[in-house]
């Protein structure tokens, strides 16, 4: 048999396949109809979950970290140059305003003090006896000046002594938290050098440094929601104030909220995880993220619609709007009361049977 004959043995099979084939596509439909029937009738269904669809209101936020600052931290600084005699107070230690923090070495001004005080006892026995004596008109006028005049010159040098043996003794000018003590027994300080830093534990913040690209979104009607790990707190709050300066180095903006000290465990340079809630939308069609799905780009998802055979599986197209965690928004596609999968979902195909467990 040649190859002709062969071809000539295969064409009318081959429009019978054809036929069969135009046959079969003029009843896809008939068999689609005809298919969640049939399945239920062999007891082939698909377990599944689902949720109704109901008006919910979505939340976005944004996680920066921050830390715990005091809006009155300052630095305190020796008057006057001079080796550390004696720290009082460490890292740690609360303070009242006056509190004398350490003392600086001051044998020299001591024994100045010493001395005058001794010159001053000698000149106020003359001024008084010169006094004494005038007062009888007896003895010459310059002399009971003299004495008056050394009098006085001690008595103001004395002053001056006492005083400047002041800036030898350190103390707080704000009452609060030492945070830091900066220098050690037995080195030599002077005027330029910070010795202390107290924080004010009454004017407490928290700060935070958020990219600029939500610069549109954060405002001071924002809540925040700020997590101390270390004592394991959360507080909510308003956003106080806003940066209007972008830092160049990192492209952040700064945020502050001022929190109280009620809560005497929240200290100065605490680590904080801050939470912005920078976006809150109404009556919002909300579903579960990952019951999202893509072909050729298009999201979709699957409802279960319930008929006289059952519940079947319906394939929707949807637009997607903003999500956080596992919530996501849906703008179009499906309407508030439509039930949707939300387990079992990756095992089904557009209009099989469902087995559903609400």
């Amino acid at each position: 048999m040649n190859k002709f004959s062969v071809l000539i043995l295969l064409f009318p099979a081959f429009l019978m396949a054809c036929g069969g084939s135009g046959s079969d596509s003029g009843s896809a439909n008939n068999e689609s109809t005809s298919n969640a029937a049939t399945e239920a009738a062999a007891g082939k269904t698909v377990p599944v979950q689902i949720q109704t669809v109901q008006p919910s209101v979505f939340k976005h936020y944004i996680q920066v970290q921050g830390e715990v600052e005091s809006d009155r931290t300052i630095f305190i600084t020796p008057k006057t140059a001079a080796d550390v005699e004696d720290i009082l107070v460490k890292r740690g230690d609360d303070v009242k305003k006056g509190q004398v923090l350490a003392r600086l070495d001051s044998r020299i001004i001591r024994s100045q003090i010493k001395e005058i005080e001794n010159q001053l006892k000698l000149a106020k026995t003359i001024f008084e006896r010169q006094q004494n004596l005038r007062s009888e008109d007896i003895g010459s006028e310059v002399e009971f000046l003299q004495a008056q005049t050394q009098y006085q010159a001690l008595r103001n040098q004395l002053a001056t002594l006492n005083e400047q043996l002041k800036n030898f003794t350190i103390t707080a000018t704000i009452s609060g938290t030492v945070n830091n003590v900066m220098m050690k027994e037995g080195e030599t300080v002077g005027p330029n050098d910070p010795a202390f830093q107290i924080s004010n534990s009454d004017a407490l913040k928290v700060t935070g440094e958020v990219s600029e690209s939500y610069i549109s979104r954060v405002d001071p009607s924002d809540s925040v929601h700020i997590y101390l790990s270390s004592l394991d707190t959360t507080l909510v709050r308003q956003i106080d104030v806003v940066g209007n300066v972008i830092d160049r180095r990192n492209r952040t903006f700064g945020i502050e909220i001022y929190i109280d000290s009620q809560n005497e465990r929240i200290l100065p340079y605490m680590s904080t995880r801050l939470m912005i809630n920078d976006i809150t939308l109404n009556n919002q069609m909300v579903v579960p993220v990952n019951v999202v799905q893509t072909a050729n780009g298009d999201p979709f998802l699957f409802i279960a619609e319930q008929n006289e055979n059952g519940w079947t599986a319906a394939k929707r197209t949807v637009k997607t709007g903003p999500y956080y965690g596992n919530s996501l928004v849906i703008e179009d596609g499906i309407t508030m009361g439509d039930r949707v999968i939300i387990s079992g979902y990756a095992n089904v195909s557009n209009g099989d049977i469902l087995s559903v467990n609400e």
